[in-house]
């Protein structure tokens, strides 16, 4: 049984190709205590490479939302998924749709209820479910409770982070790609490079474009470590923890 697991492709995307693989491995090699599972656009075009490694997959099925790539889904063997990503806004019953969809083919669905970084581009989206909180447009709690009654009360359909407490108290990766909560970490592959995809509002590319406009590299690659949602230590989860502790002691 692993100690931890490690999510590779976290700031960039895992495109699939031989050299990045072979990085993987050795990977793999040196550290025989981790679990890795790499992470993937559905746009991947080698996304079918998936089917002859031995790494489970998770993948973003709608990474610009609204698209409708989720078909290209069928050219990868699904027991090589662990889960895969959706993105939600509210309203938008294509999403609703899609996520029962994978759902009913026994397929764990995680939901990340998208955020975004303006006005510009929240109001496509419906601004009057959004407030402005922690330097991104978030979800309401009105907005929140619909997307919770839907992962509630539908089979193999869960919530990135449920809870706001950062992925200590989540879980999921770990538990649906190795069966145990266990710690997670991330890696970035050299042999990735940067992100070919330019999804809206990506949470990513904005916070390399804010490193590299400190002076620093975009990305710490080939370095095994806990990102600041891994840590539980961004002011938005902090806050979070602090509100539940407060109301236990009342």
């Amino acid at each position: 049984m692993p100690k931890s697991v490690v999510r590779v492709g976290v700031l960039n995307n895992f495109n699939c190709t031989p050299k990045e693989y072979k990085q993987l491995n050795n990977f793999a090699h040196k550290h025989p205590d981790k679990s890795f599972f790499i992470n993937c656009n559905i746009n991947t075009p080698k996304l079918h490479a998936i089917n002859d490694r031995p790494y489970k997959a998770v993948i973003t099925l709608n990474p610009n939302i609204t698209d409708n790539s989720f078909f290209k889904l069928g050219q990868v063997d699904l027991s090589k998924v662990a889960f895969v990503r959706i993105k939600y806004v509210p309203n938008k019953p294509t999403i609703v749709n899609l996520i029962k969809l994978i759902a009913s083919m026994d397929i764990p669905v995680v939901i990340t209820m998208q955020r975004f970084n303006g006005k510009k581009s929240v109001s496509t989206f419906g601004i009057k479910n959004y407030k402005f909180s922690y330097n991104r447009y978030r979800l309401t709690e009105n907005a929140k409770k619909v997307v919770e009654k839907l992962a509630s009360n539908t089979k193999n359909v869960y919530i990135c982070d449920r809870s706001g407490g950062g992925c200590k108290e989540c879980g999921l990766c770990a538990k649906l790609t190795v069966g145990e909560n266990l710690p997670v970490y991330s890696l970035n592959l050299s042999t990735s490079g940067l992100c070919p995809f330019s999804c809206l509002d990506c949470y990513a590319k904005t916070m390399q474009k804010f490193v590299v406009g400190c002076g620093h590299n975009p990305i710490a690659f080939d370095v095994i470590q806990k990102n600041m949602k891994q840590k539980g230590s961004t002011k938005h989860i902090k806050d979070n923890l602090n509100k539940k502790t407060e109301r236990k002691e009342v």
